[in-house]
């Protein structure tokens, strides 16, 4: 079967707010090098309701935001301030240490609706310096396939096309919109994909995938459809290596984890300038 498990989502409390939780599943910790999906602003809900994740740490990964509406403001320890509006990349990469807030912006108007994935580094990058960068939506390439679908290239390469963000392994991040009465294959590019349905109703394969739900998909092709239209995330990539996730923490060894719970708690991290205050402190592990 080219569809290998559909993933419904799990609601969790972020930011004063709920997510869905896609990846890690028990089944399926990473697809690819992502090891980590949420969906964030998913109900019917036209009432803003200001997101307000305080001050917290990572390592061994990148955190990759995309919004479909409202706008964040992100802040982290390598002194990056950034509003992030949608159609733009946020991609912060953490490497040995990093902490940031996001916070919704003074006045906002929309509801904050949108994608935040982590992607597991390469080994030889877990220990890397900690790096920011934002692409805005316009350098992204779109491409017509011409059988109903429009892609947005958000990260990596997919398509025929590559995004202009820097990443850390071969990997693909991508925004569908797959026409009402349309059939088309999916991209294969990269031997591990996922299908996250943002809007709408699919079936890849002659399988239903309900919104919000991740269909994980075999190598090779597939083909998706949809009789009214529908948005999704196409995410996949080179598998990196097996993961340890806890908390906030991404690592091949678990020693790092416990070493990066250390520092944090007596902050001896890169703290986040004129936003530190408060900070959340690591669970017990």
């Amino acid at each position: 079967m080219t569809v290998e498990l559909v993933i419904a989502p799990r609601r969790r409390p972020v930011g004063g707010g709920e997510v869905l939780r896609l990846l890690p599943f028990h089944a399926r910790r990473m697809v690819g090098p992502f090891i980590f999906a949420d969906r964030s602003g998913w109900q019917d809900d036209e009432r803003p309701e200001p997101v307000n994740v305080d001050a917290h740490p990572h390592i061994g990964l990148s955190t990759v935001t995309y919004l479909f509406a409202g706008a964040l403001e992100h802040r982290d320890s390598t002194g990056a301030v950034q509003t992030i509006r949608p159609g733009d990349i946020n991609w912060m990469t953490a490497g040995s240490g990093v902490a940031h807030t996001e916070r919704s912006t003074e006045g906002a108007a929309e509801v904050v609706r949108g994608l935040q994935t982590w992607v597991a580094l390469p080994v030889e990058r877990e220990g890397s310096d900690p790096s920011f960068q934002h692409t805005p939506g316009a350098a992204m390439p779109v491409i017509d396939t011409g059988d109903g679908t429009t892609a947005t290239v958000l990260a990596g390469t997919g398509y025929g096309a590559a995004s202009p963000v820097e990443v850390s392994s071969p990997l693909v991040l991508a925004d569908l919109r797959l026409a009402a009465g349309s059939s088309d294959l999916v991209d294969a590019t990269h031997p591990e994909r996922a299908l996250l349905v943002v809007e709408g109703e699919v079936e890849v394969d002659g399988i239903a995938v309900g919104q919000h739900s991740m269909a994980v998909l075999a190598a090779g092709p597939c083909r998706m459809s949809s009789s009214a239209g529908a948005r999704l995330m196409l995410l996949g990539g080179e598998p990196v290596g097996p993961r340890t996730i806890w908390w906030n923490f991404v690592a091949s060894d678990p020693a790092a984890i416990d070493d990066a719970r250390e520092r944090w708690n007596r902050q001896d991290f890169p703290l986040v300038p004129d936003d530190h205050d408060p900070w959340v402190r690591a669970p017990e592990r």
